[in-house]
């Protein structure tokens, strides 16, 4: 049978309850201050005590507007009368932020929080006082660092996205992003149906796919396309994006960054045209070089063919001509005038000012079919050419022309350092061969006077040029046409005297030739 509970004197009851209330605000981490209704100070906990830097007996009977910087306290000696007088608890239960006042008189940011105690009259109240002195300061960093970020990426034309597929999260999209695309935010959400009808018709589909691979399979992605705003304006976009998983392989986030890289683009457009036109300026500069050579190459098939008509003409008026002799000599004029159209047609399109056109070709025919062009310059200065050519050359991913026109102008180089060695030393070797990276190698050797240290310095340099009438561009095009291709070009001695140059070029992965 069990004890039968007496009830609790309420002497005792009450002690009771005042020992477990000051338990409580000892406890209490937040500063916890009571009040009665002419804003009286009664209680004050140790956490109080600390927050605000004064002892409880120094504060009993105060007003409590003393924990108050001086511009808030009739505010809240106004709001108090409101309450007595209204009994509408305009703040009382609302935790709000306020400006509170230590006993030094520095003042914090405080958040407060007004409960009243029910059953009592007049009433009483008691306030929990937090200090978010940190949690402002975070709080403004925060802002400082939001809108630094939205400044940075304003200025590189970059925006990013935070989405969650699955509903379960808060999803951020960057202004500059909106911006970007020429879109109006709706919502706070930015979905990939936003994207697409901006993409342009060229790109959608591999943009459609990639999204499409992002939705099913977490895959990440970086890709560029072009879009094309309401406007009319064409953008390129440099899109990153990538899934987020959960444990359980569920995708729940997708994140992604945009970069605007038109300027660039434009910016590399215009070099390439630049580079072009400047490739252009060599060759044209280089045939003119080669003009005596390129006009005693042409006037020989020329004059051939002025002899071989007048040889037709004369067997023409004789009575007893033989046709077989005005069929050769027929054959013959057709010959060097394929001769001479040959050596028009390489000259044409080597000049000729194109768009840069990359092809898979052997690195063997860029040799042969420059030969024509290498050798009419060459007889011209008593300067014997020799093909060395790896039979195992691999094709390459070049513009013939560009590259030929750097081989060209290596040769030229080399027929100038050699005006002056005795006819029967001047010769040149063009070879290709495998290096042991697998590209593949170029070189033309001279037998001319050589270079110094000083000059292999300078040698690459624009403008420097040991010509007295050159314009210093020809190896500087050359390098930036060989950079370009992915390859490399560099000068050495040649330990039969003279000089190499050497170029490479990425071999193909395609089969050799």
């Amino acid at each position: 049978m069990s004890a039968t509970r007496l009830p609790e004197p309420a002497d005792e009851r009450a002690l009771r309850v005042e020992r477990e209330f000051e338990a409580l605000l000892d406890a209490a981490i937040d500063g916890v201050v009571v009040i009665d209704h002419e804003a009286r100070i009664e209680l004050l906990s140790h956490a109080a005590e600390r927050m605000f830097g004064y002892r409880e007996e120094e504060l009993v009977g105060r007003n409590v507007s003393i924990l108050m910087p001086e511009p808030f306290r009739s505010e809240h000696d106004a709001q108090l009368q409101r309450y007595l007088k209204t009994r509408v608890p305009h703040v009382i239960g609302i935790a709000r932020e306020v400006t509170a006042q230590r006993r030094d008189g520095t003042e914090f940011a405080a958040e407060i929080a007004v409960g009243l105690v029910k059953g009592m009259e007049p009433p009483r109240f008691v306030a929990f006082i937090r200090d978010i002195t940190e949690r402002k300061l975070d709080q403004e960093a925060l802002i400082r660092s939001e809108a630094e970020l939205h400044m940075a990426q304003e200025l590189a034309n970059l925006g990013n996205y935070v989405l969650h597929p699955d509903g379960r999260g808060r999803d951020f999209v960057s202004p500059q992003l909106y911006r970007m695309l020429g879109l109006r935010p709706e919502g706070t959400a930015l979905v990939t149906a936003q994207i697409l009808p901006l993409v342009h018709p060229a790109d959608r589909f591999r943009v459609e796919q990639a999204f499409e691979h992002l939705q099913t399979s977490a895959r990440a992605f970086d890709m560029e396309y072009r879009t094309l705003r309401a406007d009319g304006t064409l953008r390129y976009i440099h899109h990153i994006g990538q899934a987020i998983c959960a444990d359980d392989g569920r995708i729940v986030r997708h994140v992604g960054t945009l970069h605007d890289i038109t300027d660039r683009r434009r910016a590399e457009d215009e070099v390439r045209r630049m580079q072009e036109r400047i490739a252009h300026f060599g060759r044209i500069s280089t045939m003119g070089e080669m003009a005596a050579g390129i006009a005693h190459e042409v006037n020989q098939p020329l004059t051939a063919i002025a002899t071989f008509a007048r040889a037709c003409q004369r067997l023409l008026s004789s009575p007893d001509f033989a046709l077989e002799d005005v069929s050769a000599a027929l054959e013959q004029i057709g010959q060097q005038a394929l001769r001479a159209g040959e050596v028009i047609r390489r000259l044409r399109s080597f000049v000729k000012n194109r768009e840069v056109k990359r092809e898979l070709i052997g690195a063997n025919r860029l040799l042969e079919d420059l030969l024509t062009l290498a050798q009419t310059d060459a007889r011209h200065h008593g300067v014997r050419i020799y093909l060395q050519q790896s039979p195992d050359a691999p094709l390459v991913q070049a513009d013939s022309v560009q590259i030929q026109q750097v081989i060209l102008n290596l040769v030229r180089n080399s027929i100038d350092a050699m005006l002056d060695v005795p006819e029967q030393h001047r010769e040149i070797i063009l070879r290709t061969r495998v290096d042991e990276e697998g590209d593949v190698e170029f070189m033309v050797a001279d037998r001319g006077t050589g270079l110094d240290e000083a000059t292999l310095a300078e040698l690459f340099n624009p403008f420097f040029t040991t010509k007295p009438g050159g314009t210093g561009l020809g190896l500087a095009i050359s390098l930036s046409i060989v950079r370009a291709h992915g390859g490399k070009l560099w000068c050495r001695a040649n330990p039969l005297g003279g000089a190499q140059f050497l170029f490479t070029l990425p071999a193909s992965p395609r089969a050799s030739t």
